[in-house]
């Protein structure tokens, strides 16, 4: 479990660092291209630091019966889901191809992937 949150820590700080660097150093109106390559990064490792504690403390919070480690398993599988569900998002919005009918496609797809992982997780544990 303690290198599950080492790793959190770190994407935290790297997270934090790329952004900073982005909005300090590289003008934007210059250099387009990579200031949004480098905000995009930079959103997707943070998005990844507080979503693992989200899903984390979700988790713990119903599913009493469970290994600590295995939650933590869990919840770093669905912050990479949820980072790049961030960066598709900020992607679309970005290019101006954002709509109603494209964002609850993409949840829902999201959503879906999240319940297959549930219940794959779960067929897992039966069978040990």
């Amino acid at each position: 479990m303690h290198l599950y949150n080492i790793a959190s820590a770190i994407k935290l700080a790297l997270g934090i660092a790329i952004i900073i660097i982005t909005y300090t150093s590289i003008n934007i109106y210059e250099d387009p291209v990579i200031g949004i390559a480098l905000a995009f990064l930079g959103i997707f490792i943070a998005s990844r630091w507080w979503s693992f504690y989200l899903f984390w403390w979700i988790q713990k919070l119903y599913q009493n019966n469970k290994w600590a480690l295995l939650i933590a398993k869990d919840s770093y599988k669905l912050s990479l889901l949820f980072g790049i569900y961030m960066i598709i998002n900020f992607l679309l919005i970005v290019l101006w191809w954002r709509n109603k009918f494209l964002g609850i496609l993409l949840l829902w797809s999201f959503v879906r992937m999240y319940i297959s992982l549930f219940l794959n997780t779960e067929k897992n544990d039966k069978n040990k």
